[in-house]
């Protein structure tokens, strides 16, 4: 299957099948960072964990620049919702694309992605990722097709670099956008970390504590 639509540049869609590794232990990555290398161990990749304004940051490791911006949108709903934008910003013009989580079972998680470009509608969506994280079951499909255009597995048989027990690699289809592949796996890692406490909450839970208090008065 050939997919010709770069998301995030032509430079990032390779007429070959690509395995890329994930990995917390790449020198040069600051420790305990998820950084991505080919299956040489060639950083290609890697993530920028310290949030700022809610963002975070996919740098790629030829420029040292960031290659996304990655904005989790805060809902009262239980599905999570990000953002993803070109380089730093955070502009309406400058947004690639948009991810949705929209049901969990167990281990198992169903997310759907919007492409900004092909203006599709909430309920259309161009990718889908089903699977479990922690199991590395991961595997993306186009759009609402039993096509699969990137899969994640636990352990690579040809991987030529020292191999730490959270890593995994992920087959990538020919003419598939790897960055746009890598960032919806980052996505995946942020939302399985420990979430920290919003500090809005005290207040809210505050609030609702005085509302149940006048209504039972």
């Amino acid at each position: 299957m050939e997919y010709h639509n770069p998301i995030m540049g032509p430079q990032y869609c390779l007429p070959y099948a690509t395995d890329l590794v994930f990995s917390k232990t790449i020198a040069g990555v600051r420790h305990g960072e998820l950084a991505v290398t080919d299956v040489n161990g060639k950083p290609l990749f890697w993530f920028d964990g310290s949030s700022k304004d809610n963002m975070w940051f996919l740098v790629d490791a030829n420029s040292s620049s960031p290659l996304i911006s990655l904005k989790r949108k805060k809902s009262w709903s239980c599905h999570d919702r990000w953002q993803v934008f070109r380089g730093a910003s955070k502009k309406k013009r400058d947004l690639l694309f948009k991810l949705k989580r929209s049901s969990s079972f167990g281990f198992n998680t169903l997310w759907r992605v919007n492409l900004a470009a092909n203006k599709t509608i909430e309920n259309k969506y161009d990718f889908k990722i089903k699977g479990g994280y922690k199991k590395r079951s991961i595997k993306i499909y186009k759009g609402d097709t039993s096509i699969v255009v990137a899969q994640m597995r636990k352990e690579h048989k040809f991987v030529n670099l020292p191999w730490d027990k959270h890593a995994f690699v992920v087959n990538i289809n020919p003419y598939t956008d790897h960055a746009f592949i890598v960032s919806l796996i980052v996505i995946l890692h942020l939302h399985h970390l420990p979430k920290e406490v919003d500090s809005s909450m005290p207040e809210v839970i505050d609030a609702i504590a005085q509302v149940l208090q006048a209504a039972s008065s």
